[in-house]
Formats: structure tokens, sequence, C-alpha cells
């Protein structure tokens, strides 16, 4: 893969995602993860004071538990299962992708910064910005992007990237993955 980020040609209601976001926000705090709870070595290595969200698939045994949206493969298994929060929203993007798995929400708030790091070349990520600002950038080594709500990215997230809140508010995003393999499938995909 020799491309960095496409943007989808996805048509969604980014008003009826921002209601699924806000009613996890009011009503499933007791599945909200957030950094502090976070104790793997790779924390250490980020600005992620602050950073929370919600696993809406989960490995791990338990369901009823928070999930983090990182590092979700070491406490658990390679198998995904739905947590309660697949609904509304959420469904649709699995319906549209049934492929697809581990299907987060995490937001960054000001100051957080996701160091350059790769991911599996097995499997590439689709981000759904919630909320963002001028100043919150997803990095790759010589570029930054700004990532704008109501449109849906396709991330080679097997070269180089991070991510840096330089903003003053929040930047929320719904991601999930896809196989590498299929991504004319996944663009092929026009409307939730």
């Amino acid at each position: 893969m020799d491309w960095k980020i496409k943007q989808l040609d996805l048509e969604f209601s980014l008003q009826e995602l921002t209601d699924y976001f806000n009613y996890l926000s009011s009503s499933w705090i007791h599945l909200q993860w957030n950094s502090s709870m976070d104790n793997a070595a790779d924390a250490n290595k980020h600005k992620i004071d602050g950073v929370y969200g919600w696993g809406i698939q989960s490995n791990l045994k338990d369901l009823t538990v928070p999930c983090p949206p990182y590092h979700v493969h070491k406490d658990g298994t390679q198998e995904y299962r739905d947590t309660a929060l697949m609904f509304g929203f959420a469904e649709k993007i699995k319906q549209a992708f049934p492929y697809s798995r581990q299907h987060s929400i995490a937001v960054h708030p000001p100051g957080t910064v996701i160091n350059l790091h790769t991911d599996t070349p097995k499997w590439i990520k689709i981000h759904i910005p919630i909320t963002g600002n001028d100043s919150s950038y997803f990095i790759f080594e010589d570029e930054q992007f700004v990532f704008e709500p109501g449109k849906a990215y396709l991330v080679n997230t097997s070269i180089l990237h991070g991510t840096n809140n330089l903003g003053n508010t929040n930047r929320a995003h719904l991601f999930f993955k896809v196989p590498a393999d299929m991504i004319d499938t996944v663009l092929a995909v026009k409307q939730l």
C-alpha cells in the first residue's frame, strides 16, 4: 500500500453519530474506559492524560467492564464480541462493514500526543471524526492531516503514524479496523 489516507465517499448522518456519542457520554459511563485504567507499558510512550473512550466491541472475557480502545488484544483474545454499546450508529457501521472489528470511540483532550508507531499490516483503520479542531492532527513522518467531522477516512496504519491535539477542544473519533486485503470492498461502501 503506497498511500497514507483515503477519504471515503461514505454518506452518513453526523447528527446521528453525535447523538450516539452524547448518549454514551451521558448514559454509558460505566463502560467508559479512561487513561488512568491503562497499565500498558506503551501508555508511558504517549501523552494520554485524560484520554477516554468506549470499546464498542471487546475481546475481554467480561463484556460488562470497560474495554480500552488501545492495546485491547493484550488482555484478551483475537476474538471480538459486541458489547451492549453495539446499537444505533455503531450497528449501522457493523452492517455496512461486516468484516470489521475493534469498533471503538476515543476522545483526545487538548495536549494528547500519540507518538509515531505502526500497526499490523493485516488491518487498516477507518476513522470517523465526531468532534475536532483545526489544530488536531493525524501525523505521518512527513505530513499532517486534519480530519473533519462528517467525513470518513481510510488510514494506512501500517506506516508510521500518530496524533497530536494542539487545539483547545477535544478530538473524538469513532474508529474500527478492516482487513487490508479488502480495500476495494471498503471503498465500494457508499452509505450507512
